[in-house]
């Protein structure tokens, strides 16, 4: 099962899935949720809801999708966090003054020229990225996200566990949580 988020107001956005396809229109809330992952906090369903159509919503894909999908932006403190459309980073050098570089402001780490292109140890942030956005595309349909990246790569299943957290610690995933993909 595959589907995609699309902003409709605010921090509503429509759930679209293909395969099943939902029997009415599925609206979410993404709210930013303890640990910074973000997470459903509201759920709006057009015409006469049925039990088939609850059970058809994937409530945890659809959180695998937004934080896929979807980064906290411009966020000061005491105000309510805005969500945007994730934007993939770039990978030609960032200039030193450009600003941060985050998928939860708690998190944010400023980036540098120096330290996109590569770290004194281990490998460049590029290949981190996208590790990252293979991962996330997995955890959008798969329940092991890790073991389709390690199969994809020819690794062990350890070692994407490796790639997958040193990307968090860069900050290019959300925060995990423990026994849930994406």
């Amino acid at each position: 099962m595959h589907g995609r988020l699309f902003p409709v107001a605010e921090d509503w956005y429509e759930w679209r899935q293909d395969d099943p396809p939902l029997a009415g229109t599925v609206r979410v809330r993404i709210g930013v949720g303890a640990g910074g992952r973000l997470v459903l906090t509201g759920l709006l369903i057009d015409g006469t809801p049925s039990a088939d159509l609850l059970r058809a919503i994937p409530v945890g894909r659809i959180e695998a999708a937004a934080n896929a999908q979807l980064a906290v932006v411009d966020t000061p403190l005491g105000t309510a966090p805005v969500l945007n459309i994730r934007a993939r980073p770039v990978t030609a050098p960032v200039a030193e003054d450009v600003g941060w570089e985050m998928v939860e402001p708690a998190l944010a780490v400023a980036r540098t020229a120096s330290s996109t292109a590569v770290r004194l140890r281990g490998r460049p942030d590029v290949f981190y990225r996208e590790v990252a956005d293979v991962y996330l595309n997995f955890a959008q349909a798969s329940p092991r996200p890790a073991c389709d990246l390690a199969d994809q790569h020819g690794v062990p299943v350890s070692t994407a566990h490796r790639w997958v957290k040193e990307a968090r610690r860069r900050g290019f995933l959300p925060p995990g949580r423990p026994g849930k993909s994406g």
